[in-house]
């Protein structure tokens, strides 16, 4: 069998425990046919092989992020950028969106995302009254960080019919002054009483997202991703449109969201793993809590100076244990967003009732985020085979707020990466782009430094090895979406999915990792992205 690509004189890092170290690799239809040293390889080339110098050059497998939301990454790029870096002050923000509002058409939305309260000049969040300076009469909204606040302009509200008089939905908070005026922030589930008055994107819209949201992956050496849950056909749509023309840039697995998704698919019969290697549908998810930066992530405990606020638990225990139970009984994979321990403790009581009534030999159900633990909870999670699914990089980049909101004691157990590893818990590492950018190496840093972007130690009693850290960017992802027999190492029969880097990481200082760059990633045995 004669190699079509072949790449050599390298450093290649297979995270293969059969042979950790090679030189060259060998492709052959988009699989990996050889992994050894220069001269093995050379066995494989034919007249017609095409050859790459490494030129000493490392290698790795593509990194697989395997939470992220790809549709909202790549239609963020249209809007304003409000993040600390582009508007470090209030001002700073409000005339970046006055600047783009001038140039929309009259009573066109203006969107922006990525604003930090806790990073702003002013230690607040903006309110209706600041974005009215600057919008008048046009709708907008204005998207924390996190995803799970925003900020809407009185246009906006006026169109949603929030008044002081509106009450709070169920698992949601419309923020209200002292007089008891909304102030614009709307937590959680009040975010859409907003968000469905603006206007949904088409498939077009939809599928130029993905593509650009495909070339950031591919720059980034990030070849297969998960997208973290859908919740219109029209988004599925889009993704199957690509996947059928052959354009989707990487691998993609699309949750479900199950309040939206659930029904339908048990109506149409779409269950966990159909597609293919390019496309499949992953788990049924749901959002059970909100976000530690935000002081919405559900605590067993108050969050300091604020006695009365423990986060929003969206869903009741009785709820989850409903849409838990249909889940197992579809047979499919689960998923669910909880930070605080009391949202964790939920889902966790949740899993075992409904895998207890209808038992799946290999369910693999995950725990987005799984921020706050305590031991109890690591040993339940343990018991039952529970995936935890961190952001290594919310350490780095949303540090600085949780050290404000939480404890010592809570950061010692915040995002555990050791304490899971000793307990042989399952962990696949993540961005959760847009939420923050998807670079692997801030994730991979954040991971075996444990301090935030200001320095400041981030529970450093959970950090890990650089090897460990490559591998749960790499084969942690692949086992938690069912594919650790074809991806996520360098070895023979493997996907051909590698991304070629200007350096060896484990001969750089772990606070220079986010400076190596890519040289070139591979897809499918292809040349997908070059620098």
């Amino acid at each position: 069998m004669t190699a079509e690509l072949v790449l050599r004189n390298g450093n290649v890092i297979t995270l293969d425990p059969a042979r950790p170290q090679a030189t060259a690799v060998s492709i052959w239809r988009g699989r990996l046919l050889s992994v050894g040293d220069n001269d093995e390889i050379a066995r494989d080339m034919g007249p017609n092989t095409k050859v790459v110098d490494l030129a000493g050059a490392t290698l790795l497998p593509g990194f697989i992020d395997a939470h992220c939301h790809p549709i909202g990454l790549g239609l963020s790029l249209e809007w304003v950028d409000a993040s600390p870096e582009a508007a470090p002050t209030l001002g700073h923000l409000l005339e970046r969106l006055r600047a783009a509002a001038r140039e929309l058409p009259p009573g066109q939305w203006l969107l922006a995302r990525g604003y930090d309260d806790t990073r702003l000049d002013v230690r607040r969040h903006p309110t209706r009254w600041d974005l009215d300076t600057v919008t008048g009469d046009r709708p907008a909204l204005l998207i924390r960080t996190c995803g799970h606040m925003a900020v809407a302009n009185s246009a906006a509200l006026a169109l949603a019919g929030i008044t002081r008089d509106t009450p709070d939905p169920e698992g949601g908070r419309i923020v209200r002054d002292e007089t008891g005026e909304p102030t614009g922030l709307l937590q959680e589930r009040a975010q859409e009483l907003v968000r469905r008055r603006v206007p949904e994107p088409t498939i077009t819209d939809l599928e130029r997202a993905l593509h650009r949201a495909g070339q950031r992956f591919l720059s980034l050496g990030i070849t297969s991703v998960t997208e973290a849950g859908i919740s219109r056909p029209e988004e599925l749509q889009a993704y199957q449109n690509l996947w059928k023309r052959g354009e989707l840039p990487v691998r993609s697995q699309v949750m479900l969201l199950i309040d939206q998704m659930l029904e339908p698919a048990e109506r149409l019969g779409l269950r966990s793993g159909l597609g293919d290697e390019w496309l499949r549908i992953s788990a049924f998810k749901l959002l059970q809590d909100g976000a530690g930066g935000a002081r919405t992530a559900a605590m067993s405990i108050p969050y300091p100076d604020e006695p009365d606020n423990y986060g929003i638990a969206v869903y009741t225990q009785e709820q989850l244990d409903d849409a838990f139970t249909r889940v197992a009984k579809l047979g499919c994979q689960a998923a669910a967003h909880a930070i605080g321990d009391r949202a964790i403790e939920m889902v966790l009581t949740a899993f075992e009732r409904a895998l207890q009534r209808y038992p799946i030999r290999d369910h693999r159900w995950r725990i987005e985020h799984c921020g706050m633990l305590r031991p109890d909870l690591l040993d339940r999670m343990a018991r039952l085979g529970v995936i935890a699914v961190p952001q290594p990089a919310f350490g780095y980049y949303l540090g600085d707020s949780y050290r404000r909101n939480f404890s010592d004691d809570w950061l010692a157990l915040a995002y555990p990466t050791r304490s899971w590893l000793e307990r042989r818990i399952p962990v696949a590492f993540s961005s959760d782009a847009p939420v923050i950018p998807p670079d692997p190496w801030v994730g991979i840093r954040a991971a075996v430094l444990r301090q935030t972007r200001t320095g400041l130690p981030f529970g450093p009693e959970q950090s890990v090895s650089l090897l460990d850290a490559l591998r749960l960017y790499t084969v942690g992802g692949a086992y938690a979406s069912f594919d650790e027999h074809r991806k996520g190492r360098i070895a023979p029969g493997y996907l051909a999915d590698l991304v070629a880097i200007d350096r060896n990481p484990f001969a750089v200082d772990p606070e220079e990792l986010p400076q190596i760059r890519t040289l070139f990633t591979i897809v499918d045995g292809r040349i997908a992205w070059e620098a």
